[in-house]
């Protein structure tokens, strides 16, 4: 058996912006809309994706995220329930973690997992995000303790993606090689982008190694440290 480190939301917050970048969220014009709905108005740096991910949620009909993003703040004590309900659902599947943290970060035991168990897990990774709403609710909570202010928020894509180059260059995760044009485009699900990230999370990827796999987590997170 062996320990496995999974670091995923904090990678979702940059894959939330730069997908903000790309399809243009929602606006200020929004609104107006948004009142005579009676649904939330956002206005705070981070409001645009606050508005994404609170309209992906009511898309899933998941209430509890739409509750929790409503007032554009999101405490410790609901990103810890967050991940108890991305916990519990994950272990309703077979998959038992050692821990889930308000961050999303996670620790599990794990064997060798055969193709198909893999795929299992990801189905179910998948639906269990969902469900417990971590995919529209963790990675803001990130971005609001990392940058409240919102400073990183209005990079362009490029911009995102030159300056994660740099920051695994920097920290030695990968060679001089290694430029913005090796980092995708995050495409309408951020599959890509979370290939590239399992390159190096993931025990047996291109650039895998513990220390790499932290640097991809920091260079996500803040590129400027």
């Amino acid at each position: 058996m062996k320990r496995v480190l999974t670091q995923r939301m904090t990678i979702a917050a940059l894959t939330v912006v730069m997908m903000c970048s790309a399809a243009a969220c929602s606006g200020p014009s929004s609104n107006t809309a948004e009142q005579s709905k009676g649904e939330p108005t956002f206005s705070g740096p981070w409001a645009e994706d606050f508005r994404w991910s609170y309209n992906q949620a009511r898309e899933n009909g998941n209430t509890f995220a739409q509750n929790v993003l409503r007032d554009e703040q999101i405490t410790e004590a609901e990103a810890t329930e967050v991940a108890n309900r991305y916990q519990f659902c994950m272990a309703d599947a077979g998959f038992v973690f050692d821990y889930v943290n308000p961050d999303g970060s996670t620790q599990m035991q794990t064997g060798n997992m055969s193709d198909a168990e893999q795929q299992w897990f990801h189905e179910q990774d998948i639906i269990c995000s969902k469900q417990s709403g971590q995919i529209f609710i963790t990675h803001l909570y990130n971005a609001l303790v990392q940058d409240p202010d919102g400073e990183l928020r209005n990079r362009t894509a490029e911009e995102i993606r030159q300056d994660l180059a740099e920051c695994l260059k920097r920290k030695g995760a990968v060679g001089s090689e290694f430029t913005a044009e090796d980092v995708p485009i995050v495409d309408a699900d951020g599959e890509e982008y979370a290939q590239l990230g399992q390159q190096f999370t993931n025990p047996g990827g291109k650039y895998y190694s513990e220390q790499n796999s932290e640097s991809w987590v920091q260079c996500n997170n803040d590129p400027r440290k």
